[in-house]
């Protein structure tokens, strides 16, 4: 979805910045916004996911909660990048942000989590998921690059007003509104185009009787499911890493690497190739294997390449800060690694989707969206973790609170790539031993297809 990368872009790599360096509330204040608007959301997902599951009428099961969320999405998104003028406390900052990025997130919520169910709902193939599930999450990263492509190459290119055009306030302001403009559209284009699949999607089963008893029970059969579990607690880890990861983005490449605002532009293109190559690579080197197995391959090597140039970096053994020579590295690096990141991702969705039969056969409900939900309410948490602890990490490395575009000190840089690097290293391995407990195969989903059919 374009929304998705289009917000994601900008909460997950851009507010943070704009906010403790460019507003100057606390970084810890910052981290703690954001996470408690993660975590409110979280708690939200799975009980969106199952009052869309339970939900009758004649527009179906889901769509009622897209059409009702594209207004909310679009306003509260454009707001939180224009705090209220008298704002200037850290407390009035930090009550702002966190009102609307909580609001914002729950609309999201009403949109993300039945959109994300249709992956199992339109097909029961098993690798026909795969490449469904490949589909959306590449138009995410697709249209994530050219907003940041057009965030560098427009927005915050370097100026004679504005010597470091990060700093431009004015630049992430209009990003906004032409962002709120993308999204709106988007929004009206995905809910009214897929309108017409709604008599191929599925109704409630009639086990399924709305209330507080079976929203528990429904529960409880979830996380019964040992392959949920694994992707459950994975997930958590996995989505923590990549919390650290987006939150400290901007730091590492234009702090602790010293890239330039065209230079950042450059490497997003990379980005951009890279998510081009997604599906061609899940057709050709995952459909047709186990894709647990090809999940766990990707994420050990995006832990492999993660290694590699940041230890080089604080050694001085690569060119120096700044240079094109260090931009060509980092090209190759981030080809690879956002190719490699992506194809997981859209494995492990696919894998989501393969729970959807496994309990429907146990439980003889079908729950699409309290399983994504739940999936999802994992993966928020674990952001807000993720910008909680990014947050911790700036203070315990005594990163300056506010900068104002001089040089950090070379012990800090060292300290910022290492701890970035340690943080994705740690969790997601973390997260590929869970994975390895995931217990659906190519051979038992076909049993388990067959069964419903029957």
């Amino acid at each position: 979805m374009p929304t998705q990368g289009i917000i994601s872009n900008g909460i997950d790599y851009f507010l943070f910045f704009f906010y403790s360096e460019l507003l100057g509330l606390a970084a810890s204040l910052t981290g703690l916004a954001l996470a408690i608007a993660l975590a409110c959301d979280a708690v939200a997902d799975p009980l969106m996911g199952y009052l869309s599951d339970t939900w009758k009428s004649r527009w179906g099961r889901r769509h009622p909660f897209m059409y009702a969320s594209i207004l909310p999405i679009t306003a509260l998104y454009v707001l939180v990048w224009f705090p209220p003028v008298g704002a200037h406390s850290q407390w009035a900052l930090f009550g702002y942000l966190l009102v609307v990025a909580i609001l914002l997130r729950l609309s999201m919520t009403m949109f993300d989590v039945p959109m994300q169910t249709l992956v199992a709902e339109l097909t029961t193939d098993y690798d026909e998921r795969t490449r469904l599930a490949s589909l959306p999450i590449t138009v995410s990263w697709v249209t994530s690059s050219l907003m940041t492509i057009a965030m560098y190459a427009y927005w915050l290119r370097n100026s004679a007003a504005h010597a470091n055009g990060e700093l431009n306030l004015g630049g992430y302001q209009q990003a906004a509104a032409v962002s709120g403009i993308v999204i709106l559209a988007s929004l009206i284009f995905a809910t009214a185009g897929l309108h017409p699949e709604i008599p191929r999607l599925h109704a409630r089963t009639t086990e399924q009787v709305p209330g507080i008893r079976d929203l528990f029970q429904s529960f409880g059969e979830l996380l019964k499911n040992r392959s949920m579990r694994a992707l459950l607690l994975s997930g958590l880890f996995l989505a923590a890493g990549l919390g650290v990861d987006a939150t400290l983005w901007l730091y590492q490449y234009s702090v602790f690497y010293g890239m330039s605002s065209h230079q950042m532009m450059v490497l997003t293109v990379s980005q951009l190739i890279a998510t081009f190559a997604v599906i061609p690579v899940v057709g050709k080197y995952v459909v047709k294997g186990d894709k647990k197995v090809m999940a766990i391959r990707f994420l050990v090597a995006s832990v492999v390449i993660s290694l590699i140039l940041p230890p080089l970096h604080v050694m001085r053994w690569l060119p120096g800060s700044g240079s094109n020579g260090l931009m060509y590295l980092l090209i190759v690096y981030d080809f690879l690694s956002q190719l490699i990141w992506v194809v997981a991702a859209a494995i492990l969705l696919s894998l989501c989707a393969d729970v959807t039969d496994d309990v429907l056969l146990a439980a003889g409900k079908r729950l699409e969206g309290a399983i994504f939900a739940f999936q999802t309410l994992i993966s928020k948490s674990a952001a807000a973790m993720g910008a909680l602890l990014a947050g911790v990490l700036l203070t315990v490395i005594q990163y300056p609170v506010a900068g104002d575009g001089g040089r950090v000190p070379g012990p800090i840089l060292a300290r910022l790539g290492i701890s970035y690097m340690l943080s994705w290293l740690v969790l997601c391995s973390i997260g590929i031993w869970l994975l390895s407990h995931y217990e659906i195969t190519r051979s038992s989903h076909a049993g388990e297809v067959r069964a419903l059919r029957e």
